[in-house]
């Protein structure tokens, strides 16, 4: 499906989720991103990406990007394979995804909450590192 690879991202980026998906060649690009931190609970490294409603955890963080790649490339291996053209943009726009060209279908991403805030994270100290998955 190709390389998703995390990358370090400043605070307050303004780098906007964006995907490329090209089924002909069955190819998913694109930036989505990612929310760490420490669950106060359970004390796991947390990395969610809000765009996809998917998350990664684990006993490391490497542990917890690990799952959260896995999990978004099977994600992606099933909304290429798996689902119809027009399946396929029902499931990205209830996501809220909006569709911006008919060609290598390219979409950006409206998640956030009424205010702009992702708020009711179990994370410690409130503290939350944002971060971007590169799918390329």
């Amino acid at each position: 499906m190709g390389k998703l690879s995390i990358i370090s991202v400043e605070k307050n980026s303004t780098k906007a989720d964006s995907l490329r998906i090209n089924r002909a060649v069955g190819k998913v690009k694109g930036f989505m991103g990612v929310l760490k931190f420490i669950d106060k609970d359970t004390k796991q490294f947390i990395a969610f990406c809000p765009c996809f409603d998917i998350t990664g955890y684990g006993e490391t963080e490497e542990k917890a990007f690990e799952m959260l790649k896995f999990s978004v490339s099977a994600y992606f291996d099933h909304l290429v394979n798996n689902l119809s053209l027009k399946e396929m943009e029902a499931e990205l726009s209830s996501l809220g995804w909006k569709h911006k060209k008919f060609l290598n279908k390219e979409y950006s991403n409206t998640y956030v909450d009424i205010d702009g805030q992702m708020k009711n994270f179990n994370a410690v100290d409130d503290k939350v590192e944002r971060m971007t998955l590169q799918a390329a």
